[in-house]
């Protein structure tokens, strides 16, 4: 774990964990070995601590101009990274680490899922049929998972039941605490996972897994990334792509009232291919959402890659051109002013040169 963080409710510390850990490790091992034999996270350590940020620049009346953060025991995030260790060997032993899924399994990452979307693409390209991209976002994902949705994958996998009873319990009597002056706030904490957690990413992933899983129509491919869900669709012509589209929304959006997730219709975007013409901008195939039609973009930016409509990059490559620009000039101004004081560096530099 990272140094120097913010320790939780109980003011205990990483630096102070690891003193203890050093002059007598047995006391953590004990304690650790126990919870996870017995299935129990300490209810002490459930506890999160609730700070407010005012974001600059925002009306501080208004609800959203402050951020949230919520922060955790540092004893309780240890033994959250022990279960989420034995987890995700457990995963890994079954073989039950979902190939869709880029941002938590060993190996995979942001250049895995962009690259993956290639391919999946390429693929109507080298056919000549066409390809659009349907980008979609599960609103407060994390905020509002259904509990019960994460440890049904557990029952399916048939983990120990200690395993299970740790889960279980970890999500038990949750509770976050705000202190403002001599007054303090107590909340119940039931829905989705804690804000700053080790295990929130893969607890996410065990329920996304299951919208991975859904049967889709031939030419049809997913992938998530979070709670980023992408969908290529390829097809014979238009009508069969839009026949397709809205079958798989059907079949997404029965997941998410499954699960108790609704999506963001606002973060749901179609990018149509129109690399070879096959479709275009102007009479773009029509798929709905709730009874919307989903808004047509000839961009969409997915993990910090930005794609269009013609495969060009064009948008991408120009907005890290201005950042390099942007930030050569800082280090030339910084650069200029050390050796411009330093006349021996400043010499010895145009030598090097």
């Amino acid at each position: 774990m990272k140094k120097k963080k913010a320790p939780g409710i109980h003011g205990i510390s990483i630096e102070i964990i690891k003193e203890l850990h050093d002059m007598n490790p047995d006391i953590l091992h004990y304690t650790y070995n126990k919870c996870l034999e017995f299935g129990i996270f300490p209810e002490t350590w459930k506890k999160g601590k609730l700070i407010i940020f005012n974001k600059p620049g925002k009306d501080p009346s208004l609800p959203n101009a402050y951020r949230p953060i919520c922060l955790l025991s540092v004893l309780g995030k240890i033994l959250d990274k022990l279960l989420v260790f034995r987890i995700t060997h457990l995963l890994h032993k079954n073989n039950r680490l979902h190939k869709k899924q880029h941002d938590f399994p060993n190996g995979r990452s942001c250049e895995t899922a962009n690259f993956r979307l290639w391919q999946a693409i390429n693929i109507a390209l080298q056919e000549r049929v066409p390809v659009t991209l349907l980008s979609l976002d599960v609103q407060g994902a994390f905020d509002t998972v259904w509990r019960t949705s994460i440890l049904f994958p557990l029952t399916q996998a048939n983990f120990p039941q200690n395993i299970f009873n740790l889960v279980r319990n970890y999500f038990t009597n949750r509770s976050i605490h705000y202190f403002q002056d001599e007054e303090v706030w107590n909340f119940d904490n039931q829905r989705g996972v804690p804000q700053d957690s080790c295990s929130g990413p893969l607890f996410w992933n065990l329920v996304m897994d299951t919208a991975l899983d859904l049967p889709l129509p031939q030419g049809s491919h997913i992938q998530s990334y979070d709670d980023d869900i992408i969908v290529v669709i390829r097809g014979k012509d238009k009508e069969e792509i839009e026949t397709k589209g809205n079958a798989i929304l059907e079949k997404l959006l029965a997941w998410g009232a499954e699960h108790k997730l609704p999506f963001n219709i606002q973060k749901t975007f179609q990018m149509p291919i129109t690399f070879w013409g096959t479709l275009n901008l102007r009479n773009p195939p029509i798929i709905s959402i709730n009874n919307h039609t989903i808004q047509v973009v000839n961009n969409i930016k997915y993990l910090d890659v930005t794609w269009d409509c013609c495969l060009t990059f064009t948008k991408h490559f120009k907005a890290l051109r201005d950042k390099t620009d942007s930030l050569t000039y800082k280090l030339s101004t910084v650069a200029n002013e050390f050796y411009s004081k330093r006349s021996v560096f400043s010499e010895k530099f145009i030598m090097e040169l």
